[in-house]
């Protein structure tokens, strides 16, 4: 089964309006995903969401470089969400900022068995081009075109959802 998860809702923690980054400067008052209900319940469903959750998640560490929702949502074992958070971290460091690179997951297709406590999806990662900015303005490394993927993203539930394993389907 496919299903379209929406992208958790946002909330603001600072006052004003969001400006996304462009190529004068970074985002400003980026909204703060808050986790859906849904996404708590250790169901079918509940990864689903969860799934959609965790990826607005790292869209919130790319435009901010704060990757600690991701290390709460992965766990330390999950080397790709390692790599995640680096790049995350990375694209903020020393006054950089990245423009575009939005995810969003249009389909999830979870294979569930109630038996178990680890889960695997199959998600389809829809990437925007990004381009990178250093701190005085100039052109970073070489922008990213968009990407349209297929990822297997592994997690279980103990409590709460953490992502145990994620990789691109070669």
């Amino acid at each position: 089964m496919s299903v379209s998860v929406p992208a958790a809702s946002p909330t603001s923690s600072t006052s004003g309006a969001y400006k996304p980054a462009d190529a004068k400067g970074k985002a400003q008052n980026v909204p703060v995903p808050v986790m859906p209900e849904l996404a708590k319940e250790n169901s079918k469903a509940g990864l689903e969401a969860f799934i959609g959750y965790w990826y607005a998640v790292g869209n919130y560490a790319d435009e901010t470089g704060d990757v600690s929702g991701l290390i709460a949502l992965s766990t330390p074992e999950c080397k790709a969400c390692t790599q995640f958070q680096k790049a995350a971290a990375d694209g903020s460091k020393n006054g950089r900022w990245i423009v575009g690179g939005k995810v969003s997951t249009p389909r999830i297709e979870v294979s569930w068995n109630s038996e178990d406590t680890t889960h695997q999806a199959r998600v389809q990662v829809i990437q925007e081009a990004a381009t990178y900015y250093n701190a005085d303005g100039t052109e970073g490394r070489p922008a990213d075109a968009a990407t349209n993927d297929a990822f297997i993203i592994v997690a279980s539930f103990d409590s709460t959802w953490k992502v145990v394993d994620a990789g691109v389907i070669r």
